[in-house]
C-alpha cells in the first residue's frame, strides 16, 4: 500500500492544478497506486484527506497553492500528525509564498523530486483560537485589515494570474476604511486603534510576493507582529512597491515585534481575517507560534 497522498487542487492557477498532475503522475512509480484526492470544494477535500489519513501515510503532497498548503497542513495537524507525517508542495497557485518561504522550485518535476526525495525538516506553524471556539493552524502569514477585503476580491475574480493580488490591492486601496483593533504581544497592550494592516508571520512574503515580514524565518521559534498604522490614502500607492521590496518596515507608521502570543480583538466591523490567503470571520482571538510543528522536505 502507498505512503504517498496526493492533494489535487483542481481550481489551482484557473485550472493549472489538475493539468501539473497529470503529468506528474507518470513520472516517479512511487505515485502509481498514491492515495488521491482530488475535490473541488473544500469541506470535501478535507474529509477525504482525512480519511486517507487514517492509513499509515508519510507524505501528503499538495499540488495548488497557499490555500491548498493550509488545507493539507490542516488536516495533518488536526489529526496529531505534524511529527509522522511530512508535507510536499507543488506550487501552481496564484500566490504560493510558502513554497517562495521553503525554496521549492517553481518547476513541478524539480518541485517533485525534492519532496520524493529530500529529507525532512521541522517548521513552526502558528495556531489562531477564537473566543467562539473555532481552530486553525496557519502555515505562513495570519493578517487583519485590508489583507481581508483584498481576499474578497482575489476569491471573487472568475480567473486569476500572478497579477491578480496586486490588482486586487490596489483596488482594495480605494475602498479600505481602517479597522479599529486592539493588539496584545505576550500579554502586553501594543496597539490601540485603526490599523491598515497586523500580519503575525511566521515567513517573509505574502500575497504573491510582497515581504511583509522582511528577516522572518519560518523555523526560529517566534512569529514577526507588522503593524501598519494608518496612512494618508494618497500616500498607499507610493508606498505599495516599498511592501514587495521589504523597506516599509523602516517607515514611521510602521510598528514590528517577536512574539509567541499575539492577541487581536477588533473594536468594530471589519473585513475577515487572512489566514494563508483564506478569508476567516473576524472575532477575538489568539495566535501563538507552534515551534517545529511541522514536517516538510528540506
Amino acid at each position: 500500500m502507498s505512503e504517498i497522498a496526493v492533494l489535487v487542487n483542481r481550481r489551482a492557477g484557473s485550472g493549472r492544478g489538475e493539468l501539473v498532475w497529470a503529468d506528474l503522475r507518470t513520472r516517479d512509480p512511487r505515485l502509481a497506486d498514491a492515495h488521491v484526492v482530488c475535490a473541488v470544494d473544500t469541506a470535501t477535500a478535507r474529509a477525504e484527506l482525512g480519511r486517507v489519513l487514517d492509513s499509515p501515510i508519510e507524505l501528503v503532497i499538495a499540488i495548488g497553492g497557499d490555500g491548498t498548503a493550509h488545507l493539507a497542513g490542516n488536516v495533518i495537524l488536526e489529526r496529531g500528525l505534524g511529527s509522522q507525517v511530512a508535507l510536499g508542495l507543488i506550487p501552481t497557485g496564484t500566490g504560493s509564498d510558502l513554497s517562495r518561504a521553503l525554496g521549492i522550485p517553481r518547476n513541478p518535476a524539480a518541485a517533485l523530486k525534492r519532496a520524493l526525495s529530500a529529507g525532512r525538516k521541522a517548521i513552526d506553524v502558528l495556531r489562531i483560537e477564537t473566543d467562539d471556539g473555532r481552530r486553525e493552524f496557519v502555515l505562513n502569514v495570519a493578517s487583519a485589515g485590508i489583507s481581508g477585503l483584498v481576499d474578497e476580491m482575489v476569491n471573487a475574480l472568475p480567473r486569476r494570474s500572478a497579477l491578480s493580488y496586486l490588482g486586487a490591492t490596489l483596488g482594495a486601496v480605494l475602498r479600505y476604511r481602517p479597522a479599529q483593533c486592539r493588539v496584545t504581544v505576550d500579554d502586553e497592550v501594543w496597539h490601540e486603534g485603526g490599523l491598515l494592516l497586523i500580519a503575525v508571520a511566521n515567513s517573509d512574503t505574502f500575497g504573491n510576493g510582497m515581504r511583509i515580514a522582511p528577516g522572518a524565518k519560518i523555523d526560529d521559534g517566534a512569529a514577526d507582529v507588522v503593524l501598519v498604522r494608518q496612512v494618508p490614502r494618497w500616500q498607499l500607492p507610493i508606498r505599495l512597491p516599498q511592501v514587495y521590496l521589504g523597506t516599509h518596515v523602516r517607515a514611521r507608521f510602521v510598528r514590528t515585534a517577536l512574539a509567541r502570543t499575539v492577541r487581536l480583538e477588533p473594536l468594530a466591523p471589519m473585513p475577515p481575517f487572512d489566514l494563508d490567503g483564506e478569508m476567516f470571520d473576524p472575532g477575538p482571538a489568539t495566535i501563538t507560534i507552534q515551534p517545529g510543528a511541522l514536517l516538510v522536505p528540506g
